[in-house]
C-alpha cells in the first residue's frame, strides 16, 4: 500500500441508483487530470473525462489537510448505473497517475494521518460488518470515540498509579513525595480490574475461544477440509475409512474474514459411525467414538459435512448450532447443503471461512461483537488479570507491583497507543513537589 498514490474508488453502495459516488484521495495534480473545472475546495460542476468520455458531475473536494484522509481529495456524483461506473473507474485508472483503492485504504490513511485512531479505524469496519440494532449501536460508539474514551481513562489511572509506586521507589529519600498506601493500590486496582471485567463479561465468554467442530460419518473429507481451512497438513487425509482416530484441536483466525471475528478453536474428530455400528468393533475403536461425541457436546458450532448432500437425520442431534457443509463439490449435483466447497481446490472455502466466522462469533455469544472485538478483550482481560494481581497483594515488593502495573498498562498501550516511560514520569513531576 503506497500511501502517495492517488486513488480512487466506487464509495456508494453497489446496484442500480439514481447517483453513485466515485472518491479520490491524492494529490490534486492528479485529480484535476481527470475532473476538469472543479473547484478546490468546494462543491462545483466539472467534466470527468476518462479516455475519450467526458460525463458531466457533481464534484465535492477538499484540499489537504482538511479531509477525512488528510490528503486532497474529491466526492464524484455520477449516475447510478453500474457498468457505467465500471468503466469509469477502468478508464480512470489507465493511465497509471490513479489506482484503484485497496480494501480499507481509504480509512488507513485517515489513521495514519492522525485523523482517525485505531479504535475509530476499527469501528468503521465494525458499522458495515454490523447485523442488528445493538451491533450498529456498539459499532457507532467505537468509530465516534466513545469506547476509545473508556479505553484511555483505565490507561490513565493505571498511569497514574503506576507513577505513585514508581514515585515510592525511585523518591524515598524526598519528604515532599507520598507514595500511595497498599489499601489505596488494591482499592483502585480492584475497581479497576472489576470495571474491565465486568466490559468483558457483557460481550462474550471471556477468553474462552468458541469450538468449531468438523463432523459427519467417516471418509466425508472432514480431515482434507480441516487442512485445507488451515492452510497446511495437520491431520492425515486418505481415502481409507477411520483414518482419523484422536480429536484434533487447532487455532484458525478469522479476523480478516469478517470484521469483529476473530480466533476459533477448530477441530478434526474420528468419523461418526451409526448407532449399531458403534456398539461394535475394537475398544480403540469405542474409545474414538466416545471421545468424538464428547467434542461433538462441547461445539459451540459444528460443520456437518456430507459428500452427498443428503445429511441423513441421527449423525448430528445435539449441537448448538450447525453449517451443512457438502464436501467434495467437484463429484456431484446440489443437496440441502447450506455451502457446498472443494478443499482440493479452494472452491468456496474464503465463503465458508466467512459463514464460520459470523456464526461463531454472532449475537450468541454476546450482546455485540462489534462492541468489543477480539483484540480488544485480549488487551482488556490481560490488563485486568495483573491489576487483579496487584490488587490481591498490594503490599508485595514494590518492583513486582511497579512491574505488573507496567503489563497493564502496555496491554492498555495497545489500544490507546504507546505508553511510554516518559508519560509515567511526567505523572510523577505533575503530581508532586519533587525539586526544591
Amino acid at each position: 500500500m503506497n500511501l502517495h498514490d492517488t486513488i480512487v474508488a466506487w464509495a456508494s453502495a453497489p446496484g442500480q441508483s439514481a447517483r453513485a459516488v466515485l472518491r479520490f484521495s491524492g494529490t490534486w495534480g492528479d485529480i484535476s487530470r481527470v475532473l476538469h473545472g472543479a473547484a478546490l475546495p468546494g462543491v462545483s460542476r466539472a467534466l470527468l473525462c476518462a479516455g475519450e468520455l467526458s460525463l458531466p458531475v457533481l464534484a465535492i473536494t477538499w484540499r489537504g489537510p482538511r479531509s477525512y484522509t488528510g490528503q486532497d481529495g474529491a466526492d464524484v456524483l455520477v449516475p447510478g448505473n453500474q457498468n457505467l461506473v465500471d468503466m469509469l473507474l477502468r478508464r480512470v485508472t489507465s493511465g497509471g497517475a490513479i489506482r484503484q483503492a485497496a480494501p480499507g485504504e481509504f480509512s488507513a490513511r485517515a489513521c495514519l494521518a492522525g485523523k482517525l485512531t485505531i479504535e475509530q479505524a476499527e469501528g468503521v469496519a465494525a458499522v458495515i460488518a454490523a447485523e442488528g440494532e445493538a451491533d450498529l449501536a456498539a459499532a457507532r460508539d467505537l468509530a465516534q470515540g466513545v469506547t476509545g474514551r473508556r479505553y484511555r481513562a483505565w490507561a490513565d489511572e493505571v498511569t497514574r498509579l503506576l507513577a505513585l509506586v514508581e514515585a515510592g521507589i525511585d523518591f524515598t529519600d524526598q519528604e515532599d513525595v507520598r507514595a500511595i498506601s497498599p489499601s489505596d493500590l488494591a482499592r483502585a486496582c480492584a475497581v479497576l480490574s472489576g470495571e474491565m471485567s465486568g466490559v468483558i463479561g457483557t460481550v462474550g465468554e471471556g477468553s474462552t475461544l468458541p469450538r468449531v467442530v468438523l463432523a459427519g460419518r467417516p471418509n466425508a473429507g472432514k480431515s482434507t477440509l480441516f487442512n485445507a481451512l488451515l492452510g497446511r497438513r495437520r491431520a492425515v487425509a486418505s481415502e481409507v475409512a477411520g483414518t482419523t482416530r484422536d480429536v484434533l484441536e487447532e487455532h484458525l483466525d478469522l479476523s480478516l474474514d469478517l470484521a469483529g471475528a476473530g480466533t476459533v478453536l477448530l477441530t478434526d474428530m474420528p468419523g461418526l459411525e451409526a448407532e449399531a455400528d458403534d456398539q461394535a468393533g475394537s475398544e480403540s475403536d469405542r474409545q474414538a467414538q466416545a471421545a468424538a461425541q464428547d467434542a461433538l457436546r462441547a461445539s459451540d458450532l459444528v460443520l456437518w459435512c456430507d459428500p452427498s448432500g443428503r445429511f441423513e437425520d441421527g449423525v448430528v442431534t445435539s449441537a448448538r448450532a450447525v453449517i451443512r457443509v457438502r464436501t467434495c463439490a467437484d463429484r456431484g449435483a446440489a443437496g440441502d447443503e447450506d455451502i457446498a466447497v472443494c478443499a482440493i481446490d479452494g472452491w468456496h472455502l474464503a465463503a465458508l471461512r466467512q459463514a464460520i466466522a459470523g456464526a461463531a462469533w454472532g449475537a450468541s455469544r454476546g450482546a455485540s461483537r462489534a462492541g468489543l472485538l477480539p483484540r480488544h478483550r485480549a488487551a482488556i482481560a490481560a490488563a485486568a488479570q495483573a491489576l487483579a494481581d496487584v490488587a490481591s497483594a498490594p503490599d508485595g515488593e514494590p518492583a513486582l507491583v511497579a512491574e505488573r502495573l507496567r503489563e497493564a498498562a502496555l496491554s492498555l498501550g495497545e489500544l490507546v497507543g504507546r505508553i511510554s516511560p516518559d508519560d509515567v514520569l511526567a505523572r510523577v513531576f505533575s503530581t508532586f513537589c519533587i525539586g526544591k
